[in-house]
């Protein structure tokens, strides 16, 4: 037998217990689904089903606890998670928190949002998106660096996008952005005048000048940090933060069929985007790593490893969605809902990303639009900018 665990109750005041004996239609629909797709524990002749521990019900959610003989694997639980969306037509999160936990929202998840409806917050924060709980925002200062995946057209771009905007919207004198647009820069290239945008690159060659001025910028500021005893940006009077956005970090991926001269300039890219991944924090740099195709190879052991938030677009495989989230879920996504997300920090959450036009975007920040010069970077990518 398991010994029986003291859950918490819901913290909404209409929260109704219902008890073991009673079962409900989203009870029974659960069930269901654990007989037909066999989640089960075989003891001997018997399977053992995860079994009804509590049930609360509030005007927002539902709430089912089971108790289950052993933990159920990742995948499963994400299998779990979109059969029993689809089958109630509403919001459901499965989770394994020593208990089998399942919630279901009342209100479904919005299939679209508009970026005129983000609210503003204070600080280093970007809003990721809105689901039945809320807006979800990041703040940059807590964690600097995160890596976003996805298909083609589902919103990849767009939320660095948004991203730019909001940051620049609240940040106009601090924010900096060194972009590397490597779709040939038809995405990022029409902001290249604003006056904190300090560099946009359309090529590998374009980038590696633009990321060893970054790495030398680095290298100063580190020295000007110990000088004054200074660990962290975030305890400094230093307001200026630079970020650093790939939008398609795979063309920085070396290739067996390329020249050597192309490999080696690509592997000083990922060198020291590796860089800026394990120092780059604490110095102010703040790396949003964008790539539709989230393999090892492209999405390194550093990088991965520094940017603790995650996020990712619909993805073709479970293994693309392991390698981008370290979990399951991007492949199940909606493929006619674009801007559908899944966030991980500590735990996996789906929002609907804010939509944002290059129209509202110009009305937005277009008035910080310069007149620039046109600079050619020499070989030692001296050129333009520093940090602050």
């Amino acid at each position: 037998m398991w010994e029986l665990m003291a859950i918490p109750v819901l913290t909404s005041a209409a929260a109704l217990w219902l008890g073991r004996n009673t079962s409900s239609e989203e009870h029974r629909i659960v069930q269901q689904t654990f007989e037909h797709y066999h989640i089960h524990v075989k003891d001997g002749k018997n399977n053992r089903y995860p079994q009804l521990v509590r049930e609360y019900k509030s005007t927002k959610r539902i709430k089912l606890i089971y108790r289950t003989p052993l933990a159920l694997e990742e995948k499963t639980l994400r299998t779990l998670q979109q059969i029993l969306s689809v089958t109630l037509d509403q919001e459901v999160n499965v989770s394994f928190k020593k208990w089998l936990i399942i919630e279901i929202s009342k209100h479904k998840m919005p299939s679209y949002v508009s970026y005129q409806d983000v609210p503003s917050r204070k600080g280093w924060m970007v809003p990721l998106g809105k689901n039945h709980q809320g807006w979800h925002f990041h703040h940059f200062d807590h964690t600097p660096h995160t890596t976003i995946s996805g298909t083609t057209r589902f919103g990849k771009t767009v939320m660095m996008k948004v991203m730019m905007t909001y940051l620049i919207e609240h940040h106009p004198w601090d924010a900096q952005f060194i972009i590397i647009d490597l779709k040939g820069g038809l995405e990022f290239d029409r902001y290249q005048n604003l006056q904190q945008v300090k560099r946009i690159a359309s090529n590998p060659i374009e980038a590696l000048y633009a990321l060893k001025q970054v790495q030398k910028d680095m290298k100063e500021r580190m020295e000007h940090f110990k000088r004054q005893g200074w660990s962290n940006i975030v305890d400094t009077p230093l307001s200026q933060r630079l970020f650093v956005f790939i939008d398609e970090a795979a063309q920085l991926t070396p290739e067996k069929f390329m020249e050597k001269e192309e490999k080696k300039t690509l592997a000083q890219c990922q060198s020291i985007l590796s860089e800026i991944a394990r120092l780059g924090g604490a110095l102010g740099v703040r790396l949003v790593y964008g790539t539709q195709y989230p393999t090892s190879n492209v999405l390194n052991g550093s990088i991965k490893q520094n940017a603790d938030l995650k996020v990712s677009f619909r993805l073709g495989s479970d293994y693309a969605s392991k390698v981008a989230l370290d979990a399951y879920g991007a492949e199940t996504l909606p493929s006619d809902i674009k801007g559908r997300a899944l966030i991980k920090t500590h735990e996996v959450k789906e929002v609907q990303v804010p939509y944002l036009t290059h129209e509202e975007i110009w009305k937005r920040i277009g008035g910080y639009e310069v007149a620039k010069q046109t600079v050619v970077p020499n070989e030692t990518g001296e050129d333009y900018v520093r940090l602050g």
